[in-house]
């Protein structure tokens, strides 16, 4: 409507215009070297018109003309493309199928017809990656870090082939990181890299730093977090700071309250620095929570000076927050044991004997009770029975 409305107020308008100019007539003379032209306005309005429109049809002829050349360049990149997107599509369905030859052939029709070959160098390197030949994929994976569309994908996947002691391996991660910092594969490749490389505080900063921006959950960040703050410990203890040790050793039990291993580190340092009763501490407080054979074996290390019966007494000293536990049961029956009290011995195992004990503990103790029975000098019938019972158990679990 408003077109119409805008023709029709532009032919009034030029309507109006040809009246006026035929009621005002007026003249134009124009000299020019030796020419002369007489005549009038409407004459000369209508002959410039002409010549405008004359003109403008010039120019879109030449115009036209010139853009031909570009127009079928644009035809011929639009068939390429045309072409190669239907080779990648042949690549991706045989690739789907498990054809890797025919996505080979299709891929040399795309590398021919696309000028940008990227997304055919990654579908190169998945074929070659799901072949397992990393050597034959690392070159389309090294294409695609040229341009920043397929740089992630190039990178990933350097890095998944790529063991962390790989001189490349920490700076490419790096970049990886830089790109992607809240993608676990970046920041997994850059921290097991830091790692490798023996940079523990920037390990420790990649970490605080992935968990933030989620590349690492939470109990896998704490575990991690733990089991480096221990390398640290260990590290400060090889070089003799011990108070830095015991400080950092505790604060890896701290973040990861379970952690046997941080107990153990703990528990050392302070008998390295004489604190027997320190660790003796750290090492009661963590079987209360997790009893191991490693917490047992550190205990009764603390009082090695001491006699079979005295030993009896410091396991029982151990296991008294936490007696019933199995581990705390075989604990008190191998140091009875050893000091030879087997009735003792006998009334620790008799609870995890039982139907209700699973098939590893029953196991650990049929044998340790055939042991029992072959030092108070039991028949030997007795014991092969215990131990075939023990061997039954174990290999069920």
């Amino acid at each position: 409507m408003i077109r119409i409305l805008g023709y029709l107020i532009a032919v009034a308008a030029l309507v109006g215009g040809a009246v006026w100019m035929a009621d005002h007539p007026g003249g134009v003379t124009v000299r020019w070297l030796s020419w002369r032209l007489d005549t009038s306005v409407p004459v000369l309005a209508v002959a410039l018109l002409l010549l405008a429109a004359a003109a403008t049809v010039l120019m879109r002829f030449v115009g036209g003309f010139l853009a031909l050349p570009g127009h079928f360049a644009r035809r011929s990149r639009e068939k390429r493309q045309v072409k190669g997107t239907a080779a990648l599509a042949g690549a991706v369905t045989a690739l789907a199928g498990g054809e890797a030859d025919a996505a080979r052939r299709c891929l040399k029709d795309a590398d021919k017809a696309l000028a940008n070959p990227q997304l055919a160098h990654l579908i190169a390197a998945q074929i070659e990656t799901e072949k397992g030949d990393a050597a034959a994929a690392q070159p389309h994976y090294e294409a695609l870090l040229e341009t920043p569309e397929t740089e992630r994908a190039g990178l990933r996947g350097l890095l998944a082939a790529m063991p962390a002691s790989d001189p490349r391996a920490l700076d490419l991660a790096t970049r990886a990181f830089a790109r992607a910092p809240g993608a676990a594969w970046a920041a997994r490749a850059l921290y097991a890299a830091q790692i490798e490389a023996g940079l523990l505080d920037a390990a420790q900063e990649t970490l605080a730093k992935a968990r933030k921006k989620g590349g690492f959950d939470a109990s896998l960040a704490a575990e991690e977090s733990a089991r480096l703050t221990l390398s640290r410990a260990e590290a400060a203890r090889a070089e003799g700071r011990l108070s830095d040790a015991a400080k950092l050793a505790r604060e890896a039990l701290d973040a990861a309250p379970d952690s046997i291993a941080a107990a153990l580190a703990l528990a050392q340092i302070h008998a390295v620095e004489n604190r027997g009763k320190k660790a003796a501490e750290v090492i009661a407080k963590q079987w209360a929570r997790t009893p191991s054979p490693k917490l047992l074996a550190a205990w009764l290390d603390l009082w090695r000076e001491e006699d079979a019966a005295q030993q009896v007494k410091r396991v029982r000293e151990l296991i008294a927050a936490n007696p019933d536990h199995p581990e705390s049961r075989l604990a008190l029956a191998e140091a009875c044991l050893r000091a030879e009290s087997f009735a003792d011995a006998h009334a620790a195992l008799a609870p995890i004997l039982g139907p209700d004990a699973t098939a590893k503990t029953a196991g650990r103790a049929a044998l340790t009770m055939a042991r029992v029975l072959a030092a108070e000098g039991a028949d030997p019938g007795t014991q092969r029975e215990w131990i075939e019972r023990a061997a039954a158990a174990l290999a069920v679990g």
